[in-house]
């Protein structure tokens, strides 16, 4: 039977493995319709995996703190809509995936430290992003 410490180095391994693979995938696509339409599936997919993170690290904070939360978020995503922006109604996808993915690997290691016992409120607002 294999050690904890083991499987989760796999489980690491094999989550690293996929988030290289995601990134790249765009890269074999020669046209602009082609790269934009590939980090639009990714995207979207990172918005989804960001959701279920954010709640999963909602669901074990007490009310004040699921508050605050909230209101960081949404101070994120203006900066994620601001900052994706290229001129009023172009988004860059690659830029929206991207920051996604920063954002939720911070939520998630928030979510590692509530787990273990270690959650700090001061992390859980803070504005990683500026």
């Amino acid at each position: 039977m294999k050690s904890f410490a083991q499987v989760v180095a796999i489980g690491v391994v094999v989550m690293m493995a996929g988030v290289v693979f995601a990134e790249g995938e765009c890269d074999k696509y020669k046209t602009s319709y082609d790269v934009t339409y590939c980090y639009c599936k990714l995207f979207v997919e990172s918005d989804k995996e960001l959701n279920v993170v954010y709640k999963e690290l909602k669901d074990g904070l007490k009310d004040d703190m699921k508050k605050k939360l909230t209101e960081t978020q949404r101070e994120w995503i203006k900066y994620r809509d601001n900052v994706c922006q290229e001129h009023p109604g172009t988004i860059n996808v690659d830029c929206n995936y991207k920051v996604n993915k920063e954002r939720t690997e911070f939520l998630r290691d928030r979510s590692r430290e509530c787990k273990t016992g270690n959650c700090r409120d001061d992390m859980i607002v803070k504005t990683s992003w500026k």
